[in-house]
């Protein structure tokens, strides 16, 4: 067989099959004879069918398959060998690939266009800077925590009537521009703490109401929050902040916390393992312990962050047309043209971080084996339960074994220790311009970012 390549643009090319006869009249009668053997036809014994009655039974079909079985194995090879490196997979190219004819025709010409990877440099030095936000806990967090801590080791009751600091349980629903219930508008369980609301007016129709009691107001001005917004009425940050209209709220339920006092009996009870002996260190302590809760989502902001500014230096240029072409054949009848010009730059941006994901993965050598994946389900349970005792070995080892049986598991340990890993390298190679916020002014940037 003879295959060569054509370039059609800079990152695009057309692989021509020519084949003959030789290629393949072998693989056929092969297949031919096999059928020979087993085939059972009245008349016949077994096995003594003639080979031009097998030929003419399913000679057209056996040389059809094995057609195909050796284009695909053939273009599979060439690209191996020729250490071309494709983007998806060859398509057939329609417009030189005339229409077979396996009755009469022995030589057959293919032809199939396939798109190129990009070549590409990416280099993680302090030289690539990308911003990693230091969540600070202010005055507002820490008292909020302090505040739950206490509620959360109060005495609770179920007063007849609402107080400020009570809490709030009832059903609400979005009224129209006349203040009628929209049938169609948002519908919801919720519950409220008075203290965030912001608007005075707003908390004083709660003061002093009673279960079944139905309160009207709009929760964006009565909170001046779009996260506070969010929380009462269950939508996204985004979707929250557009919600202009009033809700009528139907109260069923009050709870009332009598706030656990501070003194140094409480202090113990949250933090056994300090010596906490006022109100000072209790919220020094608690301002650690949120910072330190806030990293998780720094480090998630700086993965993106570091994935936009990568794909941002990298400028790769990808085969457009080509991929538009794939992309509609790889998923016939589920996305329509009009739905991947949509969609189109969401894809090659996803498409652009995996191939320098996987640049970078390659250079910097960033693996996961399967004796990490043990390592973390040993040192998780030897946490929970510690013991060194020869008794825990045997029981870890069992552990272990069962959990490595889960692949569920073991792919979501995976990925975890496999984002962790990447994460480190990011943090110890890029220069990190470190820039302090406070929680909500980075929940605000980071909906807007991402």
């Amino acid at each position: 067989m003879n295959i060569t390549q054509e370039s059609t643009g800079d990152l695009t090319a057309t692989i021509k099959l020519e084949m003959t006869n030789e290629d393949y009249k072998k693989n056929v009668n092969s297949v031919l004879k096999d059928y020979q053997k087993k085939a059972n036809i009245p008349g016949f014994r077994p096995g003594k069918v003639p080979f031009g009655m097998i030929n003419k039974m399913y000679g057209k079909a056996v040389l059809a398959e094995e057609v195909n079985k050796l284009i695909s194995d053939s273009l599979n090879q060439y690209i191996v060998e020729k250490e071309i490196n494709i983007l998806g997979y060859p398509l057939p190219n329609t417009e030189l690939t005339t229409e077979m004819d396996f009755d009469t025709q022995e030589n057959f010409e293919f032809f199939f266009d396939i798109g190129i990877t990009p070549e590409f440099e990416i280099i993680l030095d302090n030289k690539l800077k990308v911003d990693y936000y230091q969540i600070k806990a202010d005055e507002d967090v820490v008292n909020k925590y302090l505040g739950d801590l206490r509620e959360r080791n109060g005495k609770l009751s179920n007063p007849e009537t609402i107080e400020a600091g009570d809490k709030i349980f009832g059903d609400f629903a979005e009224l129209n521009s006349e203040g009628s219930i929209n049938e169609d508008g948002l519908k919801g369980s919720a519950q409220i703490k008075l203290e965030v609301f912001k608007l005075k007016t707003a908390s004083t129709k709660f003061i002093g109401a009673k279960i079944t009691d139905k309160i009207i107001f709009n929760p964006l001005k009565a909170t001046k929050s779009d996260i506070e917004t969010a929380s009462i009425i269950g939508l996204s940050t985004d979707e929250a902040s557009k919600f202009k209209n009033d809700i009528q709220f139907t109260i069923t339920e009050i709870t009332r916390t009598e706030l656990a006092e501070l003194n140094e009996e409480f202090y113990k009870m949250v933090y056994p393992q300090d010596e906490i002996k006022n109100e000072k260190a209790l919220k020094e302590r608690i301002r650690k312990d949120a910072e330190v809760s806030f990293m998780a989502e720094s480090d998630r902001q700086f993965m993106n962050n570091s994935v936009e500014k990568l794909i941002e230096e990298a400028k790769i240029v990808v085969p457009d047309e080509f991929l538009k072409r794939w992309l509609l054949e790889n998923n016939q009848n589920k996305v329509t043209p009009e739905q991947l010009e949509a969609q189109y730059d969401s894809y090659i941006k996803s498409l652009k971080w995996q191939l320098i994901e996987s640049k970078v993965v390659k250079e910097h050598g960033v693996e996961v084996k399967e004796e990490d994946i043990e390592n973390h389900i040993k040192e998780y349970f030897t946490n929970m339960s510690p013991d060194n005792s020869p008794e825990q070995d045997g029981r870890l080892n069992e552990i272990v074994k069962s959990v490595m049986q889960n692949k569920d598991e073991v792919k979501k340990i995976y990925d975890q220790l496999y984002d962790k890993r990447l994460l480190a390298l990011f943090k110890s190679t890029v220069k990190l311009v470190n820039k302090e916020i406070n929680y909500e002014e980075f929940v605000k940037l980071a909906t807007q970012i991402n």
